[in-house]
């Protein structure tokens, strides 16, 4: 394990910087000690001579933990504003979600007498009439969010505050930038709700663009019991599927890595703000932006490490991004594909234990929606308090019917002339999905509800595979190496007979 994590220091730096994170939301007085005990770790390796690598890495856990330490002086100035009037002029940023008798979103602060600029606020709307990108002058009654049970999810956004309007002044116009994502949006759902029936409509903009508010409570509900809760967040294999239609367009044309580059990274960025720059999304198109920058330097990483640079960037910018519960099942699915899933079907292929394609092509869907399921459940038991016990049969079944939904939906939204074909397909495809959702969803035996403590328990069991299997690595690459000499030390006693 230590050789591992040396060869990927911005993993290490990873999961160092996410201890800090969880330290300073539980033992925010500890925060010092840290920042002492990094410092002190980063002198003793310079005096060492360690490698360049390793003390940058260390260097990050440090401005991660700085990160932490100017986050919770903000918290904390915040407080002295609880319960007291603002005024000021603000953007909604978040699409409203109704609730009934109000509705509920993010709004951030563009200039205000309480607040600074670009401070966020979870913002309650009762008789106002507001919408994504509107910019209003008005006067908030703010609190923090200390009594807020799951206010740690609020703060995995950047939210320290929450208010209400107490006075609208008046109305300001529309912020440029999210007014276009707003008319990008809309067309979306516009296209989607005018070519399908709604339930399938709903599922098809939930691929797209993470938005679920059109979900019934009962569908949504099947969708946490199926275990499926993944494909309706926007992530990595989202964007990986759109980046690769966009490239393999270009490369019919052109082939030049700075265009490459630049098609990755301009796709990275709009599919980030169409989807209102989630943690998942976030992580995935940081992942991606880092692949361009490695195309255009002409420099390759390995995967684990160019994961671990995405999540240590997140939690420089956002110290408790940490507590995202998109974020965390997205970096622990993908995680276990590149150390768990990709190792061991590529052994069983190279071994050609089985020679059908097909055989290997369910195998591999098998293996990947396995580790995936085991990787992610420690953070699905912990939150939700259940397992999903049919999650991989409906994983096994989705996981191509929605690549294949998401490729026709886009394929349609962006050729408005094969957009009847491909939606009157891809409609097909949205009712399986909707259909294998309910279907197991519903079963009684759906779900198994366990206690938190399990979660510590199978987050061992998770810590003692990865040893096993990095212990076989290491024991094969041994013997290779045994091997090699025992090549050499033949070839040189021939060298000296032949002499």
């Amino acid at each position: 394990m230590r050789d591992y994590l040396k060869k990927r220091p911005m993993l290490l730096c990873a999961i160092l910087s996410s201890v800090v994170s969880v330290i300073t939301m539980y033992a925010e007085k500890m925060l010092f000690i840290v920042c002492t005990v990094v410092l002190g770790f980063i002198f003793i390796m310079i005096y060492k001579r360690v490698k360049g690598e390793i003390i940058f890495a260390f260097i990050c856990v440090l401005a991660v933990a700085l990160s932490c330490f100017f986050t919770t002086v903000k918290i904390d100035s915040l407080r002295n504003f609880d319960r007291t009037n603002c005024d000021g002029e603000f953007v909604i940023i978040e699409n409203p979600t109704n609730h009934g008798e109000y509705y509920s979103t993010t709004a951030e602060t563009l200039q205000s007498d309480t607040l600074s600029k670009g401070d966020k606020i979870k913002l309650n709307i009762y008789k106002e009439n507001l919408s994504y990108g509107d910019k209003f002058k008005a006067r908030l009654s703010i609190s923090s969010l200390d009594n807020y049970e799951h206010k740690d999810s609020f703060y995995a956004k950047n939210i320290f505050v929450s208010g209400y309007i107490t006075k609208m002044t008046e109305k300001t116009g529309k912020e440029m930038v999210l007014s276009v994502i707003g008319a990008v949006r809309n067309y979306v759902k516009n296209c989607f709700f005018d070519n399908f029936q709604f339930s399938r409509a709903a599922t098809a903009l939930a691929l797209i663009t993470g938005d679920k508010t059109y979900f019934t409570d009962e569908f949504y509900s099947n969708v946490k019991s199926a275990g499926v809760a993944h494909i309706m967040v926007v992530s990595g294999m989202h964007l990986s599927i759109v980046v690769s239609l966009f490239l393999y367009l270009i490369d019919k044309f052109l082939y030049n890595r700075y265009l490459r580059a630049g098609v990755i990274f301009a796709v990275s960025v709009f599919l980030m703000a169409i989807c209102g720059f989630t943690m998942s999304i976030l992580r995935a198109g940081i992942t991606y932006m880092i692949l361009a920058l490695s195309l255009i330097i002409k420099r390759q990483s390995t995967p684990e490490n160019t994961l671990g640079c995405a999540v240590v960037i997140i939690l420089l910018t956002n110290p408790f991004a940490i507590f995202s519960i998109g974020f965390l099942l997205s970096v622990l699915s993908t995680f276990s594909i590149l150390v768990v899933a990709v190792p061991v079907t590529r052994v069983l292929t190279r071994k050609r234990i089985f020679n059908n394609w097909a055989v290997k092509a369910i195998l591999g869907s098998v293996i990947i929606s396995f580790c995936a399921l085991i990787f992610t459940a420690p953070v699905t038991i912990y939150t939700f308090g259940y397992i999903s016990n049919v999650s991989l049969a409906t994983n096994l079944l989705l996981s191509a019917a929605s690549s294949v939904a998401l490729v026709l939906c886009i394929s349609g939204l962006v050729l408005p002339f094969l957009q009847p074909f491909l939606f009157w397909v891809a409609e097909f495809i949205l009712a399986f999905i909707n259909n294998v959702i309910n279907d197991f969803g519903s079963l009684p035996f759906a779900t198994t509800s366990l206690p938190k403590w399990s979660a510590y328990i199978l987050t061992s069991v998770i810590i003692i595979i990865l040893w096993v299997l990095l212990a076989c690595k290491k024991r094969k690459d041994m013997l290779k190496l045994e091997e090699i000499r025992k090549i050499k030390a033949k070839e040189r006693s021939k060298k000296i007979i032949c002499q």
